[in-house]
């Protein structure tokens, strides 16, 4: 399984702008669905409850009133913001995979199935 089955398909993005107050705010909606792939191949546990399957992030980029108004610019600097917390929701998702398997590995070595790695013998001058 590779880290890229632990990403979250975005569903839509979408604008509000509003020239009077000189904001315009982003907002992605996506769908996740790490619960169900980790349950896939038997990670799933009680750790895994708090995942939502609809997630969506907000970003807001406001003009300062000395700033000229440039809403392209607006739209990106929002999106990105979106995007940056949505990527750490993606960052979180993962290290909860890998702890999930690190519980795995250590189930492995504790009953006995996996043997500590050998260390290679010095070797004598």
């Amino acid at each position: 399984m590779t880290v890229t089955y632990l990403r979250n398909r975005m569903i839509k993005t979408e604008f509000k702008v509003n020239e009077e107050k000189r904001i315009v705010v982003c907002i992605i909606t996506t769908e996740n669905d790490v619960k169900n792939r980790l349950e896939k191949y038997g990670l799933g546990d009680e750790d895994y409850d708090e995942y939502d399957e609809i997630r969506i992030y907000k970003g807001i980029a406001r003009c300062a009133p000395e700033d000229e108004w440039d809403e392209t610019y607006g739209r990106h600097l929002a999106e990105y913001r979106a995007s940056k917390m949505r990527q750490i929701d993606v960052n979180n998702d993962i290290k909860k995979f890998i702890r999930g398997i690190s519980k795995c590995v250590d189930n492995l070595y504790d009953y006995g199935m996996l043997r500590e790695p050998h260390k290679p013998a010095e070797r004598r001058a």
